[in-house]
């Protein structure tokens, strides 16, 4: 698979909310890691924020779309991610009630 049909494949419609937010993530952890607004010109643009909460917040989101991608390429991953998340809850939910 070429760089364009994969880029083509990353835009379709099943692959697309992935798309959005893998580089959304990696955008907000620039921004909020480095702090500065590359756009300060215009307008309409957000004040320089540098926050190491947020920057620890939108790595683990791009930690988590990085494994929904992961996963989707395995056969019956999403299956057994599903499983692996009930039983971590259910282990959770019992140490937490105990």
């Amino acid at each position: 698979m070429g760089p364009l049909v994969y880029a083509k494949h990353l835009v379709s419609g099943p692959r697309l909310p992935f798309t959005a937010a893998y580089f959304g993530s990696i955008a907000m952890t620039l921004y909020f890691a480095i702090g500065t607004n590359p756009s300060s010109y215009f307008v309409f643009c957000l004040s320089q924020l540098h926050s190491t909460f947020l920057t620890l917040i939108s790595s683990i989101l791009q930690l988590a779309a990085l494994l929904w991608y992961l996963v989707s390429y395995f056969p019956m991953g999403s299956t057994g991610l599903q499983f692996m998340g009930r039983f971590g809850a259910q282990r959770v939910t019992s140490w937490i009630n105990n």
